[in-house]
């Protein structure tokens, strides 16, 4: 006796399969995990971008940038955290590349290579590899717009507080600095980046060639990581260079606090764009 198979959609529906709901204190609690989600990846994000902040104001301070050090730290922070946040494989390659360089020139030929040359070697092997037409695999030609709505929003976080300090009876502290530009600059960043990048879209694709945006992207953060490593370990190690040992010393000095400061700004910023449903940027 044949036995007719039940049709794999009977248009009911089945008892494991779990039931769509509206109930609205599920929906609230959905919203609550994904906000607590985004204040957890910003806080991240913070504490990455807290000790390149701090690293090139201290630079930029040695070098006699004056009021402008606040804007310029924190335009290249701005960009070089948009780079991370959104790059994915060209962000990873540029990093991995320019640290690898960094320790490898300290460890092995610190007498041969400086600061400058390490930056240089690392920048030039990042691009080589971005150049490559089979990496990344996806390739997002959007990168360089939103690294300049990145160094927009930081130079304009900057601008303000190299403006509001002088009024203020003291020098802003550490962690007040690095906490509100991780903060508003987050909140910025994510609230600007899409419109400019509905107008970049509009350009021909042959003025953003991909192999060629990847290896500008990838070289900048290539020479940023190495330098980021003789700073951190340079004089440590013996380097014997005035501005490279007093820019270390300003980093090791203030980096607890801006590290606290980064994780409580970045916190604040993911938490506000969850509340507020900002779209999430690879959403743009």
């Amino acid at each position: 006796m044949a036995i007719n198979p039940r049709p794999l959609d009977s248009g009911r529906p089945r008892a494991d399969a779990a039931p769509r709901t509206t109930d609205p204190a599920d929906l609230h609690g959905n919203r609550r995990r994904l906000t607590f989600l985004r204040a957890v990846i910003w806080g991240l994000i913070g504490l990455i971008y807290a000790p390149l902040f701090i690293g090139l104001a201290a630079l930029f301070e040695l070098l006699g940038a004056g009021r402008a050090t606040y804007v310029a730290a924190a335009a290249l922070a701005g960009g070089a955290g948009a780079v991370l946040y959104v790059g994915r494989e060209v962000a990873l390659l540029g990093t991995g590349v320019g640290v690898a360089v960094g320790v490898l020139s300290l460890v092995a030929v610190p007498q041969v290579l400086s600061f400058q040359h390490a930056a240089l070697v690392a920048a030039a092997l990042a691009a080589l590899f971005g150049l490559h037409p089979a990496f990344p695999v996806r390739c997002d030609r959007q990168v360089p717009a939103r690294v300049l709505v990145g160094v927009a929003t930081g130079a304009l976080c900057g601008s303000a507080l190299a403006v509001a300090e002088p009024l203020h009876p003291e020098p802003f502290s550490t962690f007040a600095v690095v906490a509100f530009l991780v903060s508003v600059n987050g909140v910025l960043y994510v609230a600007s980046v899409g419109p400019l990048l509905a107008l970049t879209r509009r350009m021909p694709p042959a003025l953003h060639r991909c192999n060629w945006v990847e290896a500008l992207v990838a070289g900048s953060l290539a020479a940023l990581a190495a330098g980021g490593a003789w700073i951190m370990a340079g004089p440590l190690l013996g380097d014997g260079g005035t501005l490279m040992q007093a820019t270390s010393d300003a980093l090791y000095r203030h980096l607890p606090v801006a590290l606290l400061a980064g994780i409580f700004g970045g916190s604040v910023a993911g938490a506000l764009l969850g509340v507020f449903r900002f779209p999430w940027v690879h959403e743009t």
